[in-house]
């Protein structure tokens, strides 16, 4: 029987050991959050026996087996957050050519950090991308002779839609610059259209900037072309899922593994924490959080004061997350701390309330866990992802400019009083966790078969090679015009010279009988 015993586990080590593969993780992004949902798939599979490098410029809170971590620089987005809250930057064009340029920097300052440089002879079964804004990473594929797979912490854009050339379903699927679910009237299409139109022109601009980067980086000497590694991935992650958005057409290699970073099981709070929350008795919590990028030190005194003034009227406490040593004037029923994990506190059962920017990751978690949001969007989709919230009745949405004690207060104090947004919060909940397999168990299952079919090209879409007038059969319907056209036009010559002949003889017979 031991014979037996041991022979079986030496047979599912040996398969185990032919399954794992060498992954490489890139994500040179400024933002912690983007980063957070790569460290979970890494983590994953980690977990399931492959050997991964993770190339970022955020460190685990804690060492896991199989994890390998380059820590790289990144162009620090700070002093841009705080004009998003003091100067009400926002989504202005020149805010957004900054943005854009400092991921392009930060992604170029990880392919060339001397810790990266001392991998680039390894050899990868697969390579992830972690994508925002940076595409010219993609060479990585090329370089290490590996299919390449792009993880994107949001949804389908244009610019994630032409790694492989999803469809984008203009006419029927609003952008996620304008938001919105159901069927779009004649206006909203049109709206769709013409931002379309500024997505690829955004996009155009995009890769035009970035393709010197690809070349200082891959020459084109020894990489193929920077236009072909970018519709060249084997497979797009998506941290979204149809719940949240709507239901929309994707290719096989176009999956959604939305709440990739959350956890089935939470961990334990730390002692403190836990014992704030469960101490929070019949009222609850509520948690405040901007995010990793804004600050609530940067918030404006005028708007901290009116925050401050609302939270000490509250019975309920306040756990915020606060990125320096103490709140100013804080009230006694507010716990302040530098960085809190969010997800764990959210799975709490006493939090009764998310007061947050409307981060794609944050409302997630809102919607996994159960909890209402009361939305204050900063920048970027934050604006569309808290207005899909209130369309479904589980938020609101307050204006950050007009934000002062009295709106502030007066949507406060509805969503802690109103049971209807908890109750549908949680109705939701049911719908969002209702999955064949979790997130993790989805993104690692189509990780390892692009990695066991070699890129998996069965799964490559035809229409990512074509051209926009090829792929829209533009140039069809052009030809089938044109031949129209001159069928028509031969038809009329046709009839015109019958007619002639036929009117001549009707002429010629009348002046015989004459």
């Amino acid at each position: 029987m031991k014979l037996v015993l041991g022979v079986a586990i030496a047979v599912c080590v040996c398969i185990t050991q032919l399954e794992a593969y060498r992954i490489l993780c890139v994500f040179p992004s400024s933002g912690r959050s983007h980063v957070l949902v790569g460290q979970a798939l890494l983590k994953g599979l980690a977990e399931r026996g492959h050997e991964v490098t993770m190339v970022s410029p955020f460190k685990l809170s804690k060492p896991v087996p199989n994890y390998r971590e380059i820590v790289v620089k990144k162009v620090d987005l700070d002093s841009m957050a705080k004009d998003f809250l003091q100067k009400n930057t926002g989504n202005s064009p020149s805010t957004m050519i900054a943005l854009f340029q400092s991921q392009f920097q930060t992604a170029e300052m990880a392919l060339q950090d001397p810790q990266f440089e001392a991998i680039k002879n390894e050899h990868f079964d697969l390579v992830i991308m972690g994508y925002f804004v940076a595409d010219f990473v993609l060479g990585l594929g090329p370089h290490f002779n590996a299919p390449t797979v792009v993880l994107f912490s949001a949804g389908l854009t244009k610019l994630t839609a032409d790694f492989v050339g999803n469809p984008r379903a203009i006419s029927t699927v609003p952008s996620v610059l304008l938001g919105g679910r159901g069927t779009m009237g004649f206006t909203d299409r049109l709206k769709n259209f013409l931002v379309a139109i500024l997505e690829n022109a955004v996009s155009a601009a995009s890769a035009h900037f970035q393709a010197a980067y690809y070349e200082r980086n891959f020459p084109s000497d020894r990489y193929p072309p920077y236009a072909d590694v970018r519709k060249n991935a084997s497979l797009v992650l998506l941290n979204t899922h149809f719940s949240q958005t709507m239901a929309r057409p994707y290719l096989p290699n176009v999956v959604e593994v939305g709440g990739l970073q959350i956890k089935p099981k939470p961990d334990p709070l730390p002692e403190d924490i836990r014992e704030w929350l469960d101490g929070a008795g019949e009222y609850g919590a509520v948690y405040f959080c901007l995010g990793s990028n804004l600050k609530s030190v940067d918030l404006p005194p005028a708007k901290l004061d009116a925050i401050l003034k609302t939270f000490a009227k509250l019975k309920q406490r306040v756990l915020w997350k606060w990125e320096s040593d103490t709140i100013p004037n804080a009230p006694p029923n507010v716990l302040s701390k530098a960085w809190l994990p969010q997800d764990d506190v959210l799975a709490h059962p006493n939090v009764k309330l998310f007061i947050s920017h409307g981060g794609l990751g944050g409302t997630s978690e809102a919607k996994y866990h159960g909890v209402p949001v009361l939305g204050i969007p900063i920048f970027a989709e934050q604006d569309q992802n808290i207005q899909a919230l209130v369309d479904e009745g589980i938020a609101m949405m307050l204006d950050y400019q007009q934000l002062d004690e009295r709106s502030f207060s007066r949507a406060v104090n509805i969503m802690v009083r109103e049971h209807r947004y908890r109750e549908r919060a949680k109705e939701l909940s049911a719908i969002y966790r209702d999955r064949p397999q979790s997130a993790m168990d989805l993104a690692c299952y189509w990780v390892e078969y692009v990695a066991r079919h070699r890129g998996a090209p069965h799964l490559h879409y035809p229409g990512a090679d074509m051209g926009f007038l090829a792929r829209e059969s533009l140039d069809v319907i052009g030809f089938l015009l044109v031949a129209i056209y001159l069928t028509l036009k031969a038809v009329k010559l046709v009839i015109a010279f019958t007619w002639r002949k036929l009117f001549r003889r009707s002429t010629n017979s009348k002046v015989k009988q004459n």
